[in-house]
């Protein structure tokens, strides 16, 4: 059986590409030329709070940094997801109990998943820190909103009618009945094995995890209220 060669964009570079762009970059990038200063800008953006313990922040940090070179070497997208889920179970680690009770936790150590639910269950983690929560029930709402206007116009035999898009939008609990937690217990865990088992899985589609790793460390470490003297 012959052996192909691995392609120069995934073997070791020499010193002078090392530095370049990544061929894969250019190649499913918006930009033309594509920019570091604007992939750095990108990463930049995923924060997470100052109580963060430093411990956790520089592995967080870590994953960041794999992150801004995967624009160097398109395969660290897959190393970045790898340690963004290893630093949220590290911060769960330094958050909760070193033993946890027997339904979160059946070997030695706690699972990723154990922990995400034992957090979740003690209303560490909740739905309303999430960004992409907020946002679905934002669609949900305007989505129930179109509905009823289309009930309103079958009822009444109207061609059209109006729907003011600047008036508030008023967010109901049949709007929010995603449960985006129990969901992550499952699907984070799941992720990290995939990958961190070995895992031929090539994306750049890995933000959204740095994201919701950096929202969960910012949940398990809130930022102190903060008070003003009168």
């Amino acid at each position: 059986m012959n052996k192909l060669p691995i392609s120069p964009a995934d073997a070791l570079r020499d010193p002078i590409s090392a530095m370049e762009p990544d061929p894969r970059t250019s190649m499913f990038s918006d930009q033309t030329p594509p920019s570091l200063a604007a992939h750095h800008a990108w990463v930049a953006s995923i924060q997470i709070s100052t109580t963060v313990p430093e411990p956790v922040a520089i592995q967080f940090d870590t994953a960041r940094n794999l992150y801004l070179y995967s624009w160097h070497v398109y395969r660290f997208y897959m190393v970045a997801a790898v340690q963004a889920l290893a630093t949220l179970e590290f911060g769960l680690r330094e958050r909760l109990p070193k033993r946890l009770p027997k339904e979160y936790q059946w070997q030695k150590e706690p699972s990723l998943s154990g922990l995400l639910r034992y957090a979740a269950d003690q209303g560490l983690i909740r739905n309303e820190g999430f960004r992409r929560w907020h946002q679905a029930a934002e669609v949900q709402a305007r989505s129930r909103l179109s509905a009823e206007a289309v009930r309103t116009m079958i009822s009444q035999g109207l061609d059209s009618i109006d729907i003011d898009d600047d008036a508030p939008l008023e967010i109901t609990p049949e709007d929010q009945q995603w449960d985006l937690v129990a969901g992550l217990s499952e699907s984070l865990p799941k992720l990290r094995n995939h990958l961190a088992h070995g895992s031929s899985t090539l994306t750049p589609q890995v933000r959204g995890t740095l994201e919701l790793v950096a929202e969960i460390l910012c949940q398990l470490y809130p930022e102190e209220p903060t008070t003003e003297s009168r």
